[in-house]
């Protein structure tokens, strides 16, 4: 048998080290990527988590809550017996079809999305940035917003929105309710915006609702 040279030898040791070495990193390297990709995640959780805290550490007080029929037609119908399912299916079709306030989005909102609504009237009100994030987590056949930083109603207030059926009569409600924390309008000039507001959202939600029902549209 031939005898490797000394150069050889410690050519061929220098090799084996470079071989262990290589497979003790590698591993290390996959494991640091995942590291960082937990860290990411971790901290877009975090923005979402301390987003409700601070929208729950606000000390809110309740401006409106107000009920609607859902119905095409005040003179015609006393309600309609729909099921809160049906509106909720055709939002999600597209929500600004019906949602009636500035840059809401035609494809119904995910968790925690942030919105820039912009709330425009006529009047002493004009338009006011009105950014959000929705929620559902928690809502049956609904959802709420929760007002971010420059918003007219102060950072933390919020607005819930619900459909359900009236006990006695089975017609189809909107319920519809707000909590504000620091607005920069007055009460009065708010209040009168935001019934105009939903009250066009339920109008527009219950013709949506009789052509679904009906050959007539």
């Amino acid at each position: 048998m031939l005898t490797r040279s000394p150069l050889i030898r410690r050519l061929s040791n220098l090799a084996v080290a470079g071989a262990a070495m290589l497979a003790v990193l590698a591993p290390a390297g996959v494991a640091s990527a995942s590291g960082n990709a937990a860290v990411a995640k971790k901290s877009q959780v975090t923005v979402a988590e301390k987003d409700t805290k601070a929208a729950s550490a606000v000390k809110l007080r309740k401006l409106y809550d107000w009920r609607f029929h859902v119905k095409p037609n005040n003179a015609k119908y006393i309600g309609r017996p729909w099921k809160p399912s049906e509106p909720m299916a055709e939002l999600k079709k597209c929500f600004n079809c019906t949602f009636p306030v500035k840059n809401a989005p035609k494809k119904y909102p995910k968790e925690n999305q942030l919105i820039k609504l912009k709330a425009c009237a006529s009047g002493p009100f004009g338009c006011k940035n009105a950014p959000v994030r929705f929620h559902s987590k928690g809502m049956k056949n609904g959802w709420y917003f929760i007002a971010q930083k420059g918003h007219f109603d102060g950072a933390g207030s919020k607005v819930y929105f619900q459909f359900y059926n009236e006990k006695n009569t089975g017609y189809l409600m909107l319920h519809v309710w707000g909590y504000v924390a620091k607005p920069s309008v007055p009460d009065s000039v708010n209040k009168s915006f935001a019934r105009g507001k939903w009250q066009d959202f339920n109008h527009k939600m219950g013709v949506k609702m009789h052509c679904k029902h009906s050959s007539q549209c």
